[in-house]
């Protein structure tokens, strides 16, 4: 029998959060993606609200200039999630191969929050610098999630982030790429 660890759903590190990102995963190799919100979860609080998720993709080719040239096209999707009272956000990372083998960045770091009605509830971040560096041929899919946050509040959930970063070779010190949040899950 496999058990979380409790002190993992603080992290967002569970089960629950490595089944979503399975299933997200596979969702964005199929080319698919239709989650909505259910009927059942309409209202202000809600004693029995169904699990739901709402999702949105954010994509941005990065390009690295000076000798050694090198690209990127990188798709962010945000994600918000509920199962009952438990309410997560999602980031997934998905990147095409480099156009070179030469690094892009110095660093690039996404930062998650769920949040309801622009109020931060939940937040986490993650440095993908390796992944945004990474010299496969193939494309690569990351992520991760906020921890959980339990509320019966119903409507104005979203997922939202940015990317810090900086590319190596272009003169211009941190950047801060602005994500457009989930649509709302009501």
């Amino acid at each position: 029998m496999i058990r979380e660890n409790p002190s993992d759903r603080a992290t967002g590190r569970t089960l629950r959060g490595i089944g979503t990102r399975m299933l997200l995963s596979l969702a964005v190799l199929a080319g698919t993606m239709a989650l909505a919100p259910t009927a059942a979860s309409a209202g202000t609080t809600g004693a029995a609200v169904a699990a739901a998720s709402t999702c949105r993709d954010n994509v941005k080719t990065f390009s690295r200039g000076g000798a050694t040239k090198a690209s990127r096209t990188i798709t962010l999707r945000l994600c918000v999630h509920r199962d009952g009272d438990y309410l997560w956000a999602t980031a997934e990372t998905l990147s095409t191969p480099k156009t070179t083998s030469a690094d892009l960045f110095y660093h690039f770091v996404v930062n998650l929050r769920l949040e309801r009605n622009d109020a931060d509830f939940a937040s986490a971040s993650d440095d993908q610098t390796g992944w945004g560096n990474y010299d496969g041929s193939a494309n690569y899919l990351t992520g991760f999630d906020t921890p959980y946050y339990v509320s019966g509040a119903t409507g104005g959930w979203t997922a939202d982030g940015n990317v810090s970063y900086d590319i190596i070779g272009d003169g211009v010190n941190d950047l801060t790429w602005s994500l457009t949040g989930s649509p709302v899950l009501n």
